[in-house]
């Protein structure tokens, strides 16, 4: 079983398919088979019985000359008897979905068909229910009513067929050809108009692409650029304001007091504390000022110089 189930297979390199001998048919047309019996047979030469599922290794053919139908085969089944040889031919029924024994033995009776067959035929019928078999019977006179109405509608569209004059129908017949033609002459005109269209838009990456600016366009952009220069030179302006405002300010050296635990004076020598800390802090204030004058007269010299 394993090398049936094998993907790939060895040839070798001198294979000729040519020299692998062709399988011939018999001539008489008959083929080996291994079947099991359809049914169950009484042998005509020594009375064996051969039970219905028992195997035999067959010879099939097709029957000459018989068709169900002029269409369906018929096909024609030889076995041997295990008992004495004898051969037994039989036949497949498309008619009756059965087989038919030919010749070398009798087929036996089977009651459990005719069983089968009539308990069919009573659940057809409804199995015995008056309801049943009367919804049966609607459902057949529908159907045939049917039957009637498409019958009765084929006959009358034969008539009118029969009615109509051969230069009718070859009147109608042209105009139809005429109105195809019209309806593809106008399809061939859309697809030229089409055509033309797109021959004659040019793309972004044709080779003769020409990009077209509009004034309008050339407008909006001066505009744009003119409004964004303009608020450039306002913060050029405001930044250099700021920058000489800020020159031109005074430094000021702040430095932190430094401050000293001492006893607290008397009420006398804390009024006197109070006049000298008072005197000091103007004459500092006052050194001060004059400072600041100072560093400006340098810079008017500077500035003269």
């Amino acid at each position: 079983m394993g090398e049936r189930k094998v993907i790939n297979k060895y040839y070798p390199h001198d294979f000729d398919p040519s020299k692998i001998p062709r399988r011939r048919r018999p001539k008489n047309g008959q083929i080996k088979v291994r079947m099991m019996l359809p049914m169950t047979l009484r042998c005509a030469a020594c009375g064996e019985y051969l039970g219905r599922g028992t195997k035999f290794n067959a010879r099939k053919e097709d029957a000459a000359g018989e068709r169900y139908l002029g269409a369906i085969q018929v096909f024609r089944f030889y076995i041997r008897c295990p008992r004495c040889s004898a051969e037994i031919a039989f036949k497949t029924d498309p008619g009756n979905s059965d087989y038919a024994v030919e010749s070398g033995a009798t087929r036996s009776t089977e009651p459990w068909r005719g069983a089968a067959d009539d308990g069919g035929a009573a659940a057809r019928e409804g199995g015995g229910d008056a309801m049943a078999a009367l919804e049966g019977r609607a459902r057949a006179g529908r159907r045939e009513m049917d039957a009637d109405a498409a019958l009765e509608e084929a006959r009358s569209l034969s008539a009118r067929r029969a009615r109509v004059a051969p230069a009718q129908a070859l009147e109608s017949l042209h105009n139809r050809c005429r109105a195809a033609d019209r309806r593809e002459a106008l399809r061939e005109l859309e697809q030229v108009a089409d055509e033309a269209l797109v021959k004659s838009i040019r793309f972004r990456n044709a080779a003769g692409y020409l990009k077209r600016i509009d004034e309008e366009d050339d407008r909006e952009d001066d505009e744009d650029f003119l409004a964004a220069s303009l608020v450039r030179t306002v913060d050029a302006k405001v930044q250099n304001k700021k920058r000489r405002q800020g020159a031109d300010q005074p430094v000021v050296i702040a430095s932190k007091r430094r401050c000293t635990t001492a006893a607290a004076p008397a009420e006398g020598e804390a009024h006197d504390d109070d006049l000298a800390e008072t005197s000091e802090g103007k004459a500092s204030a006052g050194g001060a000022l004059q400072a600041l004058c100072c560093s400006y007269d340098d810079l008017s010299d500077d500035e003269e110089g």
